[in-house]
């Protein structure tokens, strides 16, 4: 087995023939084999000062910038709003979420008068067995809860983003570092008031 310093490449001459660069040097086959085995284990093989493969460790990667740390939190943020939005609507089919404006105005259109229009509600209702003034006054006491909740996580958010957005104005890295650090978004639900 043979190891070149310029390449930092492993060669046989059964596997490699003649194109073995000239440089290379004579290990074992118990050097390779350890030299693997540390690799395996999160170390690089590098050259040392005489052109052997030695297994180092390699140097940590560079602290992030404050850039990179605003635009991560920023992302942590958002994501963080978007995830709890999305848990709470997930038992609702994408195609369904989208009549839910349709049935708002028309559960709205027949508080107000009880033969209006309202194709897309009367269908509902049908369908599950229900008058179409409850189903109405479900729909829209679920659309006030789930505004209620919306606003709640947004809220939250853009709470965050601001915070983060006044990180801006430190002018020492270091301390903006520790100020993005320390803003840490945990998405709650409203409390519910049942008196």
């Amino acid at each position: 087995m043979k190891y070149s310093p310029t390449t930092n490449g492993f060669y046989t001459p059964e596997l490699h023939g003649t194109n073995i660069p000239a440089d290379a040097v004579e290990i074992t086959d118990e050097e390779h084999r350890a030299l693997l085995a540390a690799q395996a284990q999160g170390k690089t093989i590098r050259p040392d000062e005489n052109g052997y493969p030695a297994a180092v460790t390699p140097p940590a990667p560079p602290a992030p910038t404050r850039a990179e740390l605003y635009t991560a939190k920023q992302a942590e943020i958002r994501d963080g709003a978007e995830a709890m939005l999305t848990a709470l609507a997930e038992e609702y089919a994408p195609l369904e979420r989208q009549t839910w404006d349709q049935q708002a105005a028309e559960a709205e259109a027949l508080q107000a008068d009880a033969d209006a229009p309202a194709p897309l509600v009367r269908a509902i209702a049908a369908a599950r067995g229900m008058t179409v003034a409850d189903l109405a006054a479900r729909i829209l006491a679920n659309r006030r809860a789930w505004v209620e909740i919306s606003g709640h996580v947004v809220g939250q958010r853009l709470a965050y983003q601001d915070a983060l957005e006044a990180t801006a104005a430190i002018a020492d890295d270091a301390e903006a570092v520790i100020a993005i650090q320390a803003i840490n978004p945990v998405y709650t639900l409203p409390e519910v008031n049942n008196t």
